[in-house]
This record gives structure tokens, sequence and C-alpha cells, in this order.
């Protein structure tokens, strides 16, 4: 791209005084200062809005509006969609925060006129900024740039969670209008249907660097979700991708049976479901809610009243005790020790 483009932020914001203050720095501090930023105000009440007013920065776009809540997100984002003015737009959701060079980095990625969408890895980190883990790129090149057009579909269909994380992904403006804003599915947020539906218009780059913060909370979204009717949500959608676009779909030379499809998916389910209260009780424990994490575990050890599972309850105990994780950290250990063996066979 010859010129400098305007990038626009959108943000939707509600009660996040804890956490709106490092969100907004984090911008504030971008290598790269062309920007605007739209954030809307989904009906705060807890002084959200008195710290946004703090920040004396004309590119800085306030808007309000009355609570719409979660249902109604995607309608929030495309709101704030229509009061923007950049070619490129990137999403930065009200808690979580950007290394400063995000912008710089990324932006760099639409002087090829083909690429539509970017995004890279993110850092999953706790209530403390703590980390957590990372994302990861798909290693398959032709699903990570989603080269030729629709490959990323090969993952996206079939993967149990989205290689694309919202906070890292920029997008080019004219991509997002040609298929009409964001996507709206019922049950659903506004990025993994949008992601999907944009791998059928054009090319992804992918940059492995951390290009995000998202922070996981005891009151955050994705903690309190209901995983499973989540599980059973995405899959309706996903069956519903393939018979909307079948045309599309068929036009760029792919095929999905949808016998073996659900098959697939069947499959997944009867490993996933059962195991949502133990990873349940993982993300709690790195959260340090520790007496949460053992409620969550006891409803897996009534399923799986394992040795193994016991051993870990255990120590989970011991760890609500000392306020230590003990878990983690022995799972890590046993992971060093398969991999010397595996070294030195």
């Amino acid at each position: 791209m010859n010129k400098k483009p305007l990038i626009s932020i959108l943000t939707p914001v509600y009660n996040q005084r804890n956490y709106i203050e490092q969100t907004i720095r984090s911008v504030l501090n971008q290598t790269y200062q062309d920007w605007e930023w739209i954030i809307l105000d989904d009906g705060s009440t807890d002084g959200t809005r008195d710290i946004i007013k703090s920040f004396n920065d004309g590119r800085i776009k306030y808007a309000y509006q009355e609570h719409a809540g979660l249902t109604y997100l995607t309608r929030t984002y495309n709101k704030a969609l229509t009061m923007c003015t950049g070619d490129l737009i990137a999403m930065l959701d009200h808690d979580d925060y950007w290394p400063d060079y995000k912008l710089e980095v990324q932006i760099k990625s639409f002087d090829n006129p083909n690429v539509i969408l970017s995004y890279g890895v993110c850092c999953i980190v706790n209530q403390k900024g703590k980390e957590i883990c990372y994302s990861s790129i798909p290693e398959d090149p032709s699903v990570a740039l989603n080269d030729p057009t629709g490959s990323s579909l090969k993952e996206l269909l079939f993967a149990r969670y989205s290689f694309i994380p919202n906070l890292t992904v920029m997008l080019r403006r004219s991509a997002l209008v040609t298929i009409g804003g964001f996507v709206e599915a019922q049950g659903l947020y506004h990025d993994f249907p949008t992601w999907l539906r944009l791998s059928l218009e054009g090319r992804f780059a992918s940059i492995p660097r951390c290009l995000g913060f998202h922070r996981k909370h005891p009151s955050s979204i994705t903690v309190n979700s209901n995983k499973e009717r989540n599980f059973n949500i995405r899959l309706q959608f996903l069956k519903d991708f393939i018979i909307q676009n079948a045309a599309k779909l068929d036009a760029l030379g792919l095929f999905f049976d949808l016998d073996k499809f659900e098959e697939h998916w069947d499959g997944i389910r009867k490993v996933h479901v059962p195991l949502i209260p133990y990873n349940n009780a993982m993300l709690m424990l790195s959260l340090g809610s520790f007496r949460e994490a053992r409620d969550e575990l006891r409803k897996f050890l009534e399923k799986d009243p394992s040795m193994k599972s016991r051993f870990i309850y255990f120590l989970l105990n011991l760890s609500a005790l000392t306020r230590i994780d003990l878990v983690n950290p022995s799972a890590e250990l046993k992971r060093k020790i398969e991999a010397f063996f595996q070294r030195n066979r």
C-alpha cells in the first residue's frame, strides 16, 4: 500500500472499569498512529464511561447505546462499523490489550492486494496479566493463508477451535462490506461466522508473532459460557454454512459430504463433551479460582473416578489449601520426562 491507510478499531464495551484503562493505553502506545477508535458503550453502569472520557484524544470516538447484551453483540459490531471511515478494520475486546507493535507489523500484510484478512498469535493471560498459553498457526500453509481461496475451511469446518483469534485480526473493509458486514448467526458471536464467510472471498495472511493478549478472568464471557450448548450451536451453524454456500463451495472446487461431516463431529463430541468439567477445572485453576476449579473437577470425577483423576483432585485440594497451582507444574514435569525418554530411546 503506497500511502498510510487509516485503521478503524472497533470496541464494544460493557462494565469494564477494571481493565479498560490498560486496553486504552495499549492502543495509545501503538507505534503506528494513523488510527481512529470507535468505542461503543453498551450501557455501562460501573464508571467505565468516566475512564474512557478521561483520555483526551480526538481519535477516540465514544458512543453510548442502551444495553443490548451479548445476544446482539454482532449487531453492536455492525453499528460500530457504520461509524468508522478507515480502509482497514481491527477489533479489540474491552478487557484485552495489544503489544505496541501490533498495528505497525500487521498493516504490511495488506501490501498484497489479494489479502483480505490478517491474523497472528494470541497470548492468553489471566486477570493479573500472567501468561497462560498461546494460540498456534496451522502448519499447513494452504490452511494458514487460505491459499487457494477456501483452503482454510479444511480446518475451520473440522477443528474444535478457530485458529483465528479475534483481537489479532485486521480486515480489509471492502471485503467486509462485500459480505454485508459482520455475519450474524444465532447463538454465536461476530468473529467465527465472519472468518468462515471471508474464507470464500480471498487470501489470508498469518503473522507468527503475538499480536494480542486475551484476558480470561472469572467473570469473562468465555469462562462462564455453557460450552456444551456452544458446541451444539456451532455444529448446527457449520452444517447450515455448507448447505447455504453449496454453489460457492462447488465453484471453488470444494465438496463436503454432510454424512461424513456429521460422523466426524460426533466423534469429537464423544471425546470433548465428557471433558468439559475437567477443562473448566484447569482453566479456573490457571485463573486462581481454586474453589470453582475443585467444584468442576468433582463433576468430572462422577463420570471418571479413575486413579489418575483422583490424584489430580488430591493435588487440586492441596492447591486450594496452599493457594499455589500444584496441578499444572506436575503435568509440565510429566511432559518433560516423557520428552526426555522419547529423545533418548
